[in-house]
């Protein structure tokens, strides 16, 4: 049983998200996560899908055979599509950066979602993820507006495109949010954070012991 987490703060141990993450792990089964392996998408390790990656991605579409160096680059984004394919669960703690999620997290999802490798389209023309299987992702999401329908003009473009982009990929998606983050006193924002603490390791404790 294997479990990674993607963390798409840049603050690490200072970010909300992250640590509601850590709680929630923390909390949960040890038949339910196993080990743990800890992601950053800010890591400078982290695959940048440029221009060569593009031109590799519709090299065979067009008919056209890819460089050397494009053939190297596709092979590292399969080989990130692979090694998430390894994992039972994923964990994904992001905030909320401009209505969205913050870039470095949506240049990860660009690697890893891609036709043929991390889905394919049936004969209805829909998509079919085949990365997820079923396997279950939990999100843990932060951000500083009560999105509770109250605000037409407020807009969320975070937790439905997480939600949409990994169902699509074939997983099961269970999502937990926090908000609203802002809180004008130190007072305030410390009751709100142990409140949302408690909330992830009752959701982590609440895991069942396995992947589904």
């Amino acid at each position: 049983m294997k479990t990674l987490w993607v963390r798409a703060s840049p603050k690490e141990e200072h970010s909300l998200s992250s640590a509601l993450a850590e709680a929630f792990l923390q909390a949960a089964p040890s038949a339910a996560v196993g080990d743990v392996e800890r992601f950053s998408v800010w890591s400078e390790e982290m695959l940048v899908f440029g221009r060569e990656a593009a031109f590799a991605k519709f090299a065979p579409l067009y008919g056209e055979r890819r460089t050397p160096e494009q053939k190297q680059v596709w092979s590292d984004v399969l080989a990130e599509i692979d090694r998430v394919r390894q994992f039972d669960r994923l964990v994904i703690s992001s905030p909320m950066w401009n209505w969205h999620v913050p870039h470095a997290l949506k240049a990860w999802i660009d690697i890893i979602v891609q036709p043929m490798a991390s889905f394919t389209v049936n004969e209805r023309g829909e998509h079919v993820g085949t990365l997820g299987a079923g396997k279950p992702v939990q999100l843990i999401l932060t951000r500083s507006s009560a999105y509770d329908g109250n605000r037409a003009d407020l807009q969320d473009f975070q937790r439905p495109y997480l939600e949409y982009v990994f169902t699509m990929l074939g997983y099961t998606v269970e999502t937990l949010v926090v908000e609203p983050t802002t809180r004008w006193t130190a007072e305030e924002r410390a009751q709100m954070r142990e409140a949302a603490l408690e909330t992830a390791r009752r959701a982590g404790a609440g895991l069942a012991g396995g992947a589904g």
